[in-house]
């Protein structure tokens, strides 16, 4: 071979070395400078791990300091498929099993026999644990598994996910984490269920309080930045970052859970002895605005999630019926059209007008306006409402109906309340029945929680207070973040007028009135029974035949009122079923466990109400 063509080879060697080295250096400068910060994120992750550690959800107590929930420390138990088919991780557990070295078992057994060995060690651990409740291995490094990491168990009882640890690390199985978390329970199932609401798998609130103090019970979760191997292993570098959790609030509501299982009771009793769609109760300070008690039927269980989540009380609404006549004669009182002794013709039972037909439960004639309250008359209560129009404007008795609350949302920190519906003289929906149909309790939407806030108010002598079911707000530390003030929303009728109405109201309650059932023994009970046709669904399919939604509503002592209720039956069986007959006698039962419980002493019937009582004693007992 001669020089040139050496010396040609050379060069073009040369040359090839020239280029490529100048490539993988342009490479190298795009890499290490140009694309730098790109790589270096992606690298980053790959290193990184960020570790969410949980903050411990606030308690809730009731008004006394009972604790209705409970937070329970649980695990789930992940399995890594990686280092489940990892050669390494196998022998290791084989070994054990075998006693024998992990060395010897290299030597003797393939690695697929290896691999198969470890699956069954480990199913045989898990079911020997959880038993058909885990998921097996077998399935998980099967081929064409689509996660790397699968939940293996969730929300594994402590002492259980301790005893598996132990147990793994004793027979050398590896490829699982345990990520310890905190899982709501309730400790007393049923009670104060839809109340509560409930937390979901990921530790949220849902539904009731869980859901509407959601933030401040959940607290801020915190974080652990870790460096990781390729095998898991943590690395300790200058790149590792930690940020506590900060623990949620813990709340205290105003609900007495003494009344509250007296509720509960008698509500359940209700149910087996009447049968009803759905039953519900609402008591309350009407001094102060507080919820005591609130319960339903059916209602749910937070551990299985079945039965019915929602609120009954201030999410369905209904047509209230007769309790709603107190606010015609609350308004004539106030605007000082009628006295309690105003008389008024009631046509025997049966009024017609034009485009109008109205019917009563039994053939009146003569009433005055507190007998037209207490033997519950729809020709008396329309002809009162139609007096504070003609005398005091038409709206008049919209803008009293308004003012008591309805057809508005009260405000009380729960999720989902319904605002119900009122129709005033300029809707569309307005006819010429509207007045006389309202004035009695139709065409118009309410829920419990907004009957009893209106009766309230008259019980708290004219002032409409706001609802409310959260006492204080307090940080893991006790500190107090928040405490409830009474709120008052307006005046809604004068003082005077709301004690007219309260004696109304005891006439009801007194012999020969609609709601003789619901009397306490030692105290004086003011109150108004309803009973309603069950409408159809949509409205305009009218009312169904023979079936009733019946209520009571009342507030005790009459003189100084401590407590204020509602009981609402929805189509109850096995009984007449009007207001009086089903739900006076279950307010009954709550009111006279409940003055003990409360530690209210009986009280002596006032000279008034003697008055009242001696009245109307000559008159028969209704049941509306």
């Amino acid at each position: 071979m001669d020089s040139r063509s050496v010396y040609r080879r050379t060069f073009a060697v040369t040359a090839f070395l020239v280029v490529a080295f100048s490539a993988l250096s342009v490479r190298v400068v795009y890499v290490q400078v140009v694309n730098h910060e790109r790589l270096s994120k992606i690298a980053k992750t790959e290193r990184l791990k960020r570790e969410h550690l949980p903050a411990t959800r606030g308690l809730i107590f009731d008004r006394h300091g009972e604790a209705l929930v409970q937070n329970r420390h649980v695990s789930d138990v992940i399995a890594d498929r990686y280092h489940l088919i990892d050669i390494h991780v196998c022998r290791k557990a084989v070994a054990v099993a075998e006693g024998i070295s992990v060395r010897e078992v290299a030597r003797r057994f393939d690695d697929d026999r290896v691999r198969r060995r470890f699956i069954e060690i480990t199913d045989n651990a898990l079911s020997e644990l959880l038993g058909s409740d885990g998921v097996r291995v077998r399935d998980i490094v099967a081929e064409g598994a689509d996660r790397d990491h699968v939940v293996v168990c969730r929300d594994l009882e402590f002492d259980r996910a301790e005893r598996m640890r132990s147990m793994f690390r004793e027979r050398g199985i590896g490829g699982f984490s345990f990520k310890d978390s905190m899982k709501r329970h309730y400790p007393n199932p049923g009670r104060l269920a839809q109340v509560l609401g409930y937390t979901d798998a990921e530790n949220v609130g849902r539904e009731g309080i869980e859901g509407a103090l959601d933030k401040q019970l959940a607290g801020v979760t915190g974080y652990r930045t870790v460096e990781r191997t390729r095998r898991s292993s943590e690395v300790l570098s200058g790149l590792n970052a930690e940020s506590l959790p900060v623990d949620g609030a813990n709340v205290e509501l105003t609900i007495n859970m003494g009344l509250q299982e007296i509720v509960e009771a008698a509500l359940q009793k209700a149910v087996v002895q009447f049968v009803p769609e759905k039953i519900m109760a609402v008591f309350m300070d009407p001094s102060t605005g507080e919820v005591l008690a609130m319960a339903s039927r059916p209602h749910f269980d937070q551990e299985t999630r079945e039965g019915i989540r929602k609120i009954h009380p201030i999410s369905d609404r209904y047509e209230p019926g007769s309790t709603f006549k107190i606010v015609a004669l609350a308004a004539a009182f106030d605007r000082q059209l009628i006295t309690l002794d105003s008389i008024f013709f009631c046509h025997n039972g049966k009024y017609h007008a034009p485009g109008m037909f109205l019917r009563d439960h039994r053939a009146f004639s003569y009433l005055s306006s507190q007998e037209i309250l207490s033997q519950s008359s729809n020709i008396g209560a329309f002809f009162i409402a139609k007096k504070v129009e003609d005398r005091a404007g038409i709206g008049t008795f919209n803008e009293y109906i308004r003012n008591f609350g309805f057809g508005a949302r009260t405000g009380i920190e729960l999720t989902a309340e319904a605002s119900g519906m009122v129709t005033g003289p300029k809707d569309r929906a307005w006819s010429r029945t509207s007045l006389s149909r309202i004035a009695m309790g139709y065409e118009v939407d309410v829920t419990a929680l907004q009957m009893v806030s209106a009766l309230s108010a008259i019980a708290n002598r004219g002032k409409l207070m706001k609802p409310q079911i959260i006492q204080k707000v307090l940080s893991p530390e006790g500190e107090l973040l928040y405490q409830l003030q009474p709120k008052q929303i307006r005046r809604v009728v004068s003082e005077e007028a709301a004690n007219m109405l309260v004696t109304a109201l005891t006439a009801v309650v007194a012999d020969g009135g609609t709601g003789e059932n619901a009397t306490v023994d030692g105290f004086v009970v003011a109150g108004k029974t309803g009973t309603a046709r069950k409408l159809r669904h949509p409205r305009n399919k009218g009312y169904y035949h023979g079936r009733y939604v019946v209520s009571f509503m009342g507030f005790l002592p009459a003189g100084n009122p401590r407590l204020a209720g509602i009981i609402v039956v929805d189509d109850p069986q096995n009984a007449a079923r009007y207001g009086g007959t089903v739900a006076a006698p279950i307010f009954s039962e709550i009111a006279s466990a409940a003055m003990p419980c409360m530690g209210i002493k009986p009280t002596a019937l006032p000279p008034r109400v003697l008055k009242s009582v001696r009245r109307s004693a000559g008159i028969q007992g209704g049941r509306y």
